[in-house]
C-alpha cells in the first residue's frame, strides 16, 4: 500500500487588509523578487500618502507580507497600479484575493471603468485579469524596461448597464 494522501487543509486565501506605511519594506522586498524593473520603496511611501490611492495586502500564515495591490481612483475611473505576490507564496489564490479586494473597492466607490497595464509576456497575470472580466484594449510599445517589452492595456467595465447585459 502506498502512503495515504495528506488531508487537505482549508485552502481559503487570507482576507485582504489595508496596506500600511509600516508594510513598505516588505512591499519593496516582494517588488524586487517579483519584477525585473522594481519600483523603489520611496515610490510606495509616496503613493500611500496620496488621497486617491487605495492599497491592500495579504499576509502569510506566519504574519509576513505575502502580496500587495495598489490602485488609484479619479472620479468614476480606476487604475490598477501594481499587484504582486511573493514568488514563494504564489499558486494559492492570493493574487485573485487582492484583485477581488480592488474590484470590491472600485464598486463601493462607484467606479465604472478600470484600466491596467501588464507585460505582454506575463501570461499568468493576463489569465487572472481575463478571468475577472478584463479585456485587452491595446498595446503600448516598449513600455517596460529590463527587458524592454510591450505592455498590454486591459479594461473592465463596471457600469451597471454592462453588468446587466452579462
Amino acid at each position: 500500500m502506498g502512503a495515504s494522501p495528506k488531508p487537505k487543509r482549508d485552502c481559503v486565501p487570507p482576507t485582504a487588509r489595508p496596506l500600511l506605511a509600516a508594510d513598505v519594506d516588505g512591499v519593496a522586498a516582494i517588488e524586487r523578487a517579483a519584477f525585473t524593473d522594481p519600483w523603489p520603496a520611496r515610490a510606495f511611501t509616496e503613493l500611500l500618502a496620496q488621497p486617491h490611492v487605495r492599497a491592500f495586502a495579504v499576509d502569510q500564515e506566519d504574519g509576513r507580507l505575502a502580496g500587495y495591490a495598489l490602485a488609484s481612483v479619479a472620479a468614476d475611473q480606476g487604475e490598477i497600479l501594481n499587484l504582486a505576490v511573493d514568488p514563494l507564496a504564489r499558486g494559492h489564490g492570493l493574487g485573485r484575493r487582492l484583485l477581488d479586494a480592488l474590484l470590491e473597492m472600485f464598486r463601493r466607490e462607484r467606479v465604472t471603468s478600470v484600466f491596467l497595464e501588464v507585460r505582454q509576456s506575463n501570461e499568468v497575470a493576463i489569465r487572472l485579469y481575463r478571468r475577472a472580466g478584463f479585456r485587452p484594449q491595446s498595446s503600448r510599445k516598449r513600455y517596460y524596461r529590463n527587458p524592454t517589452e510591450n505592455a498590454l492595456t486591459m479594461t473592465l467595465s463596471l457600469a451597471p448597464e454592462t453588468a446587466e447585459k452579462g
